[in-house]
């Protein structure tokens, strides 16, 4: 026993057993793989009064080898627990906090409806109350009263109609007819009528019922009975949009055929392609799903397509060829239409009618003692088969000869009639390559548009530079203000000048004459200088007197007076003046050169007048008094030249810088006045 111990087991081995009472280290029993029994999963024995949420776990598969090994205690364990739990309150909390709502009850009804027996699927029995929720709150016996009397209400519901004729009704299955038997009456046999059923259909729930009474029972004439009805509700309406598709068909068919310009179109497709493709891809025609790859075929710039090119040549050079569009516009409308689809339900519509004729005549609704007793659906149907046979016969010439035309049509473009995908496509294809013409004639137009307002633009543009060159040119000959709003105003401005100097120059002198800007001796009278007669007067006393300038003084009364009022005429009447002279100035614009060198000239000569004047000086008298009684000595006027020199009755007082400040001076200082005499600018 003292030897050496063995050697460990090889991984996935149990070690050897060991021996009675032997421990396993530090771990319990409990948590060894091999000796832990499978804990038995029980319900607690302390359980809530109420019922509580629900706890969703998700479970462990094997919790032998797991953490919840060592939590599998006994059943008097687990007890134990949840006595200590409820002792101390957790359990109470629990069920207080976690408390599951209570669904209520609400009266009696559900418990008589679990009642009913139900023998119909759910899925059945919930598309019944979904059709007939609209007469939900009728009684069984009167919705089927209302399916066998054939009722409008019924009869003109479309989702109720649509329910009647499904396979679930018309074919009963054989389950279902075996678990209905006993509550079924036979309304095939002799005094139907008056037959008991064996089982009472109250016993059925709603849905149940009806079923019974009309697709159970009357399964015999059932399919036959629906589309008879369906056929008297609708076969008007489906004459009408079948018959007008196909001879929209026929139409647009014909209208392919007799398009001349359409032919030409593709005839110069063709051309200009053979034109373009090389000697080994020469053809002599092709098939419409080419005109799709016109719009693929890009120039040298990449703007435009061989479709671009082919309508710009057929509206600048052929013109008369464009009404295709407007020919074959009717392939646009009907490109959607799928011509076998629509020839299936042609066809169908005939057949419908043929076989509810058929019905009629000999099938299952031609003996009316086999249908219920009240149902109607005979002369329900018999008062609309006369317009629907008729119907079906025209119907029938249509179909024909839509079939005709359309397989011709294919036949005369090269197509195969027999291909479906051909039959399919046949109109898209034209209407792909409508409205690839129509957008390609928009960005033709667009384009062309464009380029004619950049060379308009151009155009403007060159004709303003040569404009301006022009102007430039005469700039000396004219100016260029000279034109628009600012000419007009010139020439209002130049025809309110004064037409004449003459004007200005009388004004002139009546107001140097109102001022009396004369010259007048000391001790004089002043004379009259009104119009008329005293005017003359005044002028003739100014020859008499010596050197024929010498008046009498004004008096006091007049040298008082007369500022005031030369001021006042002075004022208005210079305004007026230089108002005039710019007027004047506007409207002789081309001689401005001319006037301006005479103003020049007359300022010159005016100063040299005024520098003369001051160097003159003044002797009006002598200081001995020698000649007190006779006239004073005048001094010189200056000479015409100074008075055209423009001195506008300047008045100077004569005072000589070499007179004593002790001379006597007379109690009136004499005043030399230059009168206008003349003009001071010679009229034009």
């Amino acid at each position: 026993m003292g030897g050496p111990p063995p050697p460990p087991p090889p991984p996935g081995m149990r070690g050897p057993p060991l021996p009675p009472g032997a421990s396993v280290g530090g771990w319990k029993k409990t948590y060894l793989p091999a000796d832990t029994p499978t804990a038995t999963i029980g319900l607690p024995f302390i359980r809530p009064k109420k019922k509580l949420k629900a706890l969703h776990w998700e479970k462990v598969d094997s919790p032998q080898v797991t953490v919840w090994a060592a939590h599998a205690p006994t059943p008097e364990a687990k007890e134990e627990k949840y006595t200590e739990l409820a002792k101390k309150g957790v359990l109470d909390e629990v069920e207080r906090l976690f408390r599951a709502k209570e669904t209520k009850v609400l009266g009696t009804g559900t418990s008589k409806k679990k009642e009913k027996k139900q023998i119909i699927p759910g899925s059945l029995m919930h598309k019944f109350q979904i059709s007939m929720a609209k007469f939900s709150e009728l009684s069984p016996d009167e919705v089927v009263r209302k399916i066998i009397h054939c009722d409008p209400e019924i009869v003109n519901n479309n989702v109720v109609m649509e329910f009647l004729q499904k396979d679930e009704l018309c074919s009963v299955p054989e389950n279902i007819a075996k678990a209905m038997a006993p509550y079924c009456k036979d309304w095939t046999g002799p005094d139907a009528a008056n037959s008991p059923r064996d089982q009472d259909p109250s016993e059925l729930t709603r849905e149940d019922q009806i079923y019974l009474q009309t697709a159970v029972e009357l399964n015999h004439y059932w399919r036959g009975r629906m589309r008879a009805l369906q056929l008297t509700r609708t076969f008007e309406s489906d004459y009408d949009d079948l018959s007008t598709k196909l001879q929209e068909i026929v139409r647009v068919c014909e209208s392919l055929r007799d398009s001349v310009s359409l032919m030409n179109v593709l005839g110069l497709i063709l051309d200009i392609g053979n034109f373009m493709n090389a000697a080994n891809k020469q053809a002599v025609g092709f098939k419409l799903s080419s005109l799709s790859r016109l719009a693929m075929v890009k120039d040298d710039k990449n703007e435009s397509t061989f479709a671009d090119l082919v309508e710009r040549i057929v509206r600048n050079q052929y013109p008369e060829w464009e009404g295709f569009v407007e020919e074959i516009g009717g392939v646009v409308a009907v490109q959607k239409v799928n011509v076998d689809q629509l020839r299936t339900e042609a066809q169908t519509y005939i057949s419908t009618i043929k076989n509810v004729q058929a019905s009629l005549d000999s099938g299952n609704l031609s003996d009316p003692k086999k249908f219920h007793p009240q149902d109607r659906v005979n002369q329900v149907v018999q008062r609309s088969m006369k317009d629907a046979r008729r119907k079906g016969e025209q119907m029938q010439l249509y179909l024909d000869e839509m079939s005709k035309t359309y397989d011709d049509i294919m036949v005369f473009y090269g197509e195969n009639s027999s291909d479906d995908n051909a039959r399919r496509d046949f109109f898209s294809k034209l209407a792909a390559f409508i409205t690839e013409w129509k957008n390609s004639k928009e960005k033709n137009i667009s384009w062309e548009e464009s380029r004619r307002r950049m060379d308009a633009s151009l155009a403007r543009k060159r004709n303003n530079a040569a404009a301006i060159n022009g102007r430039t040119e005469n700039a000396d000959a004219q100016s260029p203000t000279s034109s628009g709003a600012m000419d007009t105003l010139l020439e209002k401005l130049r025809a309110a000048a004064p037409q004449a100097r003459d004007q200005r120059d009388r004004r002139r002198r009546a107001r140097l004459k109102e001022r009396h800007q004369v010259r007048v001796a000391s001790g004089q009278k002043m004379p009259d200088l009104s119009n008329g007669p005293g005017e003359k007067a005044a002028e003739g006393e100014a020859e008499d007197a010596p050197n024929g300038y010498l008046l009498s003084p004004r008096n006091q009364t007049d040298e008082t007076t007369s500022p005031a009022k030369e001021t006042q005429v002075s004022e208005g009447e210079d305004i007026a003046d230089r108002a005039a002279s710019m007027l004047q100035g506007l409207r002789n614009d081309k001689d401005g050169a001319t006037d301006r060198a005479r103003r020049r000239e007359t300022a010159e000569e005016a100063r040299r007048n005024r520098r003369l004047r001051r160097r003159t000086p003044a002797t009006d008298g002598s200081k001995d008094g020698d000649n007190a009684g006779g006239p004073a000595s005048p001094t010189k006027a200056p000479d015409s030249a100074g008075i055209e020199g423009g001195f506008d009755g300047r008045v100077i007082s004569p005072v000589s810088p070499t007179m004593p400040d002790d001379s006597p001076r007379s109690s009136e200082t004499p005043s030399i006045v230059v009168s206008g005499i003349k003009d001071a600018e010679p009229s034009p």
